[in-house]
């Protein structure tokens, strides 16, 4: 053997005595029947002690690296040939103990990290054939317990590594220049840099940087057994890369060789590559900084607190730990008890550091506004809170806007069909998507709420805040521009809670559609401000725009909130992708008002989060039956059913209101394939005459980037109306509906002012789209208002009379409009009147008006009604069989005569 000293086993031996000292000095603090606590508190409530922790950590990955290159020194050094077996058993038994005793320091660390990677080790040894479990049950005891372990890697394999190195060392103790030169480092490594502890709530889990190239194989290797023959397998080729003859000797060295370079690139690819649940991630991808680089992440110590430790040590116990934002933030109140910092910490929501003692570093990487879409998962989505609803959060159409986005590429006739898959963060250059980003996607959920204060009319976005965000009633009040919300925060703490109010949904409802306004009441005008009349019956949203009283939704009357309707799947997604509006919405009006038995589960069968949802809601769920729904089957939580009855209860008032069944005339077989809110919704808002054109001088906005540009699109509109809407035919699995439809975009699009090419004329579009007013009236509207009216026929605003000449009924119709240049149709028409329209109508593909055959059938029960009653006799047994009526009327009574 070579008597020449081996450097790298100096060293080695010098970190031993240093890993083995600090360890005694960390075992004073360390409470094996607590690991991550007691990890923890060091960190939080004593800086010295977590010196004296990393102290251990660095002289413990220093002491492997070298052990392990000294080893491999001394496996190369020329034995005698009477050695060479005795050396080889060194070596592998060196490299075994070192390897163990690494391990097993990790395990005693007890978080999430360790946790997982213990389950990993454990069974792998119990893969063993026959002996598995008892080498398991050996060497880490009873699960949930470290005592065992804690014995192994201070006396067991702390003693055999001491015997190794100094068998292969000769020497005893190492240099007095070594100590120094290391203790010094040793120090200075452990000022700056912290020892890792996981947070307990990244997604993201791994095993030590030695380890992680065996867990990769085992990920991608599905019996373990494979690993323990691979693992054998190397043993045998370290033995005869030095006792085999000169062949095998080369052979075995070069599968060593390979081996190593696998498990190398095995181990770059778990560190740099995987994300949570062992998914590929790359860097530039979101979120690669949060699930990867947070786990190499360092914090320099501080050691002076800037609290009492008193008052650490005092600090209660968020998720099995310490925290040290609690113990500064301890005073703050206004929380509800499921987000309250006592049981869910700071770091949870606002990240930054939850074990450093010093302001700076407990700030760094901090959440301000934490909920917003783009870094959820680190707030929100954080493995011990929401993480299934922020992982299909991002599917649902509030957040992509998929609907309005191939709606609008549509009528700009940059695509074929209003169908289709994309998002909000997918738009180009096109003029539609330009269109789109100055007037249209502000209201998406992933829109970053930037400025702490309360929810208003003003309000966009805001990821989960959107919806959960409640201040202190009296935060709220006054002007929000003289408010301080973060400074205000860190007393009284805005509310993250289930109180969803219709505030909420106001701001980005009250546009487009404007399903809120409408629902509260409210028509929009063309008025300025400065024209509001003196009355009561006007209102002004937004500071610009003009709202007239109409009748508000027999709901609203009532006071059901819009989350009595609208529950959390459809509201945050589902988890699939749907194509518009109708498609993604669950509740439908039959599933409270219904006239057969209705769908119902109980708590046993309910989903966890719905579930969690009612009890956190109304308490006790057992022994309860609630209302499924027909169309999804998701259960509808604030609702009671006890035999054939059913009750609602609202989720924010409680009141508690018994659902009725749906009249005689709504099911009766002529209305068989009309849609209750086709006869239900009692007005519904809708313009004509509108024109966009881009103006490159007009001051714009980016609605994606959230700043101004010069150059916008701009919307000239027309007249608003507030009238009933008009009835149009949807078809859907080869059924046809009545449902409600109002002029979505009856404009003319200038594309040439954004492209500046002359073929990119002026385009006209006359497409209707389904509606979902919410303006519903207990009562439905009359059979005049359908049947003898043009406007619910598709034909716009004008007389629609019946005359009789000579015993013919001719049915004639004069517009209120003048007829549009561009396709001869009145302003506000859908369909000519006893007319066919078809091609580019609507903004569905599966959405038409009324053709020729199915106006003359309503049109024919128009001419009975102007002179029948609509309560007449005659006319209510057509309700249930009118061929039969016609078949019997009398020779006064005069059908219309088709020409």
């Amino acid at each position: 053997m070579s008597k020449k000293e081996s450097t790298s086993g100096r060293l080695a031996l010098a970190l031993f005595f240093y890993v083995l000292f600090s360890g005694i000095l960390l075992s004073l603090f360390y409470q094996v029947q607590h690991p991550y606590l007691s990890v923890s508190r060091m960190l939080v409530v004593n800086p010295w002690e977590a010196i004296v922790r990393n102290f251990h950590f660095w002289g413990a990955q220093f002491f492997f690296v070298f052990s392990f290159l000294h080893l491999y020194n001394y496996y190369r050094q020329p034995f005698p040939e009477k050695l060479k077996s005795k050396a080889v058993w060194v070596f592998v038994l060196g490299v075994l103990f070192l390897f163990m005793a690494m391990l097993t320091g990790f395990f005693l660390k007890g978080d999430a990290d360790s946790v997982r990677t213990r389950q990993i080790f454990g069974s792998l040894i119990e893969a063993i054939p026959f002996a598995g479990k008892y080498l398991r049950l050996l060497l880490m005891g009873a699960k949930g317990t470290s005592l065992l372990i804690y014995f192994h890697h201070i006396i067991t394999f702390g003693v055999l590594l001491l015997v190794i190195l100094v068998k292969t060392n000769r020497r005893i103790w190492p240099k007095a220049s070594d100590f120094v030169l290391l203790f010094f480092s040793l120090l200075f490594l452990s000022m700056i840099f912290s020892a890792p502890l996981h947070d307990g709530l990244n997604p993201t889990v791994k095993g030590p940087w030695y380890f992680v190239g065996l867990q990769e194989l085992l990920h991608f290797l599905r019996y373990p057994a494979i690993v323990l023959i691979g693992l054998l397998l190397f043993v045998v080729l370290l033995f005869y890369a030095r006792l085999g003859k000169v062949k095998m000797a080369f052979y075995s060295k070069r599968l060593l060789f390979l081996f190593s370079v696998i498990y190398f690139l095995l181990t770059l690819s778990g560190l740099f590559f995987k994300g949570s649940d062992d998914q590929w991630i790359f860097p530039g991808q979101k979120n690669y900084r949060y699930q990867v680089l947070q786990h190499f992440r360092t914090e320099r110590v501080n050691l002076y607190m800037h609290f009492p430790r008193s008052r650490a040590d005092s600090a209660p116990l968020i998720f099995g730990r310490k925290e040290s934002c609690v113990v500064c933030h301890r005073q703050v109140h206004g929380f509800v008890a499921s987000h309250d910092p006592k049981v869910i910490g700071c770091y949870s929501c606002h990240g930054g550091n939850p074990f450093a003692t010093d302001e700076k570093q407990a700030h760094k990487n901090m959440m301000l506004i934490p909920g917003n879409l783009d870094r959820v998962e680190q707030s929100c989505g954080t493995a011990a809170c929401h993480p299934q609803i922020t992982q299909r959060i991002g599917t649902g159409l509030m957040a992509t806007l998929n609907g309005m986005i191939n709606v609008d590429r549509y009528a700009f006739g940059e695509q074929s069909s209003p169908d289709g898959l994309t998002d909000v963060h997918h738009l180009g250059n096109s003029a539609a998507d330009e269109h789109l980003r100055n007037l249209c996607v502000r209201c998406h959920l992933g829109n970053p709420k930037i400025h702490p204060g309360p929810v208003t009319e003003q309000s966009r976005g805001g990821g989960c805040l959107a919806c959960h965000l409640n201040y202190h009633p009296q935060s709220e009040k006054g002007n929000h521009d003289s408010i301080d919300y973060s400074e205000l925060a860190l007393q009284q703490h805005p509310s993250l809670d289930l109180n969803i109010s219709n505030r909420h949904c106001f701001g980005c409802h009250s546009r487009s559609g404007r399903i809120s306004t409408s629902y509260e009441g409210w028509h929009e005008t063309p008025l300025a401000p400065a024209q509001i009349p003196d009355t009561g019956h006007y209102r002004l949203i937004d500071s610009v725009r003009v709202f007239r009283k109409e009748p508000d939704d027999v709901h609203h009357r009532l006071g059901l909130s819009c989350i009595d309707c609208h529950h959390s799947y459809t509201l945050m997604g589902d988890g699939k992708h749907y194509l518009h509006e109708e498609d993604q919405e669950d509740v439908q009006c039959e599933d409270c008002h219904f006239t057969d038995k209705p769908l119902i589960t109980n708590a046993k069968k309910m989903d966890s989060e719905s579930a969690k949802v009612a009890a956190l809601r109304y308490g006790k769920i057992a022994g309860h039956d609630y209302l499924l729904t027909r169309k999804h089957h998701h259960v509808l939580v604030n609702s009671v059913v006890q035999g054939d009855t059913a009750w609602l209860i609202t989720k924010n008032s409680g009141k508690t209101y018994r659902l009725q069944k749906p009249a005689a005339v709504c099911t009766a077989p002529v209305h068989a394939d009309v849609s209750c809110s086709a006869c239900h919704s009692a007005w519904a808002p809708s313009c004509i005459g509108c024109h966009n054109e881009y103006d490159p001088q007009e001051r714009g906005y980016n609605m994606v980037l959230n700043r101004e540009k010069k150059g916008s699109w701009v919307e000239y509109t027309g007249q608003y109306l507030a009238q009933l809407p008009a009835l149009g035919i949807r078809e859907k699995d080869k059924k046809r509906e009545f449902v409600p439809v109002i002029p979505g975009m009856i404009m003319t699009i200038d594309r040439e002012s954004y492209t500046h090419r002359r073929h990119d004329s002026l385009l006209f579009r006359r497409l209707f789209a389904p509606a979902a007013p919410h303006t519903t009236s207990a009562k439905g509207r009359s059979c005049k208002t359908c049947h003898n009216n043009p406007v619910a026929l598709g034909f716009g605003k004008g007389k629609l009379t019946y005359r009789i000449v000579q015993h013919h009924g001719i049915w004639e119709f004069n517009s209120t409009y003048q007829d549009n240049p561009h396709d001869g149709l009145p302003e506000d028409a859908w369909t000519g009147f006893l007319k066919n329209r078809t091609g580019m109508v609507s903004t569905r593909k599966n959405v038409f008006p009324l053709n020729v055959a199915e106006q003359k059938k309503m049109l024919t029960v128009g001419a009975c009604l102007t002179c029948h009653s609509e309560n007449s006799a005659v006319m209510q047994k057509s309700l249930f069989d009118f061929q039969s009526v016609l078949q019997h009327r009398s020779k006064k009574c005069v059908l219309p005569v088709w020409k």
